[in-house]
């Protein structure tokens, strides 16, 4: 029998509030159309905003970006920090995005008990979900489209970053003559955990690629080239989930269609089963109306596949994209200004307490496991 305090919303308000002022905190009910939280805490000098999360099971990284978001906005701004408190736990995207944040963060995030608020840095916690969501085999994604110069590489790299942030050994593999990931990332990166080992990002030449070169990494990411008979056949096969990077140019969108048509039926002779994402890259938010006319007509584009393709999705770019962001430019800046020094670091440096790559990628990692997963990031 589940405890009276999480019967439903209304309880779960009410016993989250009485543990705020059991802490010392002076707690005010926000209006019922109030959007962005559902509480008010004064304590002294400081004023902050607690939005609740009702929920039968784990906090999706989604759902902590809105409430990050509303802090940042001009509304957001009165409230010098944010908490979020839910009823059951957090999911493996949102545990990484939340370490990603950093101690500047506005926000702090916590599970409501029975006596008191618990926060999620719990160690037990955390290797609960790690050690219950990993399988044993690899996963495979793609990063491909039959046209160079949309991001391919930035992609692949940084979305090994989001896998690595959870907790996730990573194999790079560079499957273009081209080599950029090298480039890019060096020979790999390090990401160091203070609670264990760290997590790793290894680069192999596609020519050398062999699994038992990276026998510890749950996931092989492949930067592929653009000329599909380039990219070895039997690893295009083992793909589970291939990403189709594109732009939301309102001159190219239908040139870009094609592309991705062309892309689309170059894999399904392949492979039938991988599940295939178009993905907005490099996005710049035009306005409420220059974006509807430009998902009019990004959706129209693709809907015959969509009709036949229950694998193919398109991502809304207002769900999940890659924004333009100052820390991707100055990072590319570096490499171009270090060639014969490549990067070991990814876009993922904090600012103010975030990151908007990191952010992003998280949320586009959260995405496919919510569409598509099969159970690698959830417990």
């Amino acid at each position: 029998m589940e405890p009276a305090y999480i019967k439903d919303y209304s309880h779960f308000k009410q016993h989250v509030a009485t543990l705020l002022h059991k802490a010392g905190w002076t707690v005010i009910t926000a209006k019922s159309n109030q959007p962005g939280y559902d509480l008010v805490v004064k304590k002294g000098n400081l004023v902050g905003a607690v939005h609740l999360k009702w929920l039968r099971n784990n906090v999706a990284a989604p759902q902590l970006l809105k409430f990050a978001n509303f802090l940042d906005s001009d509304e957001g701004k009165i409230f010098n920090f944010g908490l979020f408190i839910t009823t059951k736990g957090f999911s493996g995207p949102a545990l990484a995005l939340i370490r990603s944040w950093g101690k500047d963060t506005k926000i702090r995030c916590g599970i409501a008990k029975e006596n008191k608020l618990v926060g999620i840095d719990s160690a037990d916690y955390e290797d609960k979900v790690h050690h219950n969501s990993i399988k044993p085999d690899k996963i495979y994604f793609g990063i491909f489209t039959c046209k160079g110069g949309v991001g391919k590489t930035t992609i692949a790299g940084h979305l090994a970053g989001a896998f690595a942030l959870q907790g996730f050994n990573v194999a790079l593999v560079d499957l273009d003559p081209e080599q950029n990931l090298q480039k890019l990332v060096g020979d790999g990166v390090f990401v160091p955990n203070s609670r264990g080992m760290g997590t790793t990002i290894e680069v192999f030449d596609g020519r050398d690629w062999h699994e038992d070169s990276a026998r510890d990494c749950k996931i092989v990411i492949c930067d592929c080239s653009p000329a599909i008979e380039r990219n070895p056949t039997h690893l295009l096969e083992k793909f589970h989930y291939c990403i189709i990077p594109t732009t939301l140019n309102p001159l190219g969108i239908n040139k870009h269609g094609k592309v991705i048509r062309d892309t689309v039926t170059e894999i399904r002779f392949i492979n039938k089963n991988a599940h295939l994402f178009v993905l907005v890259n490099n996005f710049k938010n035009p306005g409420v109306q220059k974006l509807n006319l430009l998902k009019k007509v990004y959706f129209e584009t693709y809907q015959d596949i969509l009709k036949t393709d229950d694998k193919f999705h398109c991502i809304d770019p207002t769900e999940v994209c890659i924004r333009t962001s100052e820390q991707l430019y100055y990072w590319g800046i570096h490499i171009l200004e270090n060639p014969e020094n490549p990067s070991s670091r990814l876009a993922f440096d904090l600012i103010g307490g975030r990151c908007y790559p990191r952010d992003d990628f998280i949320n586009l990692a959260d995405y496919i496991e919510r569409k598509a997963g099969i159970g690698i990031l959830r417990d």
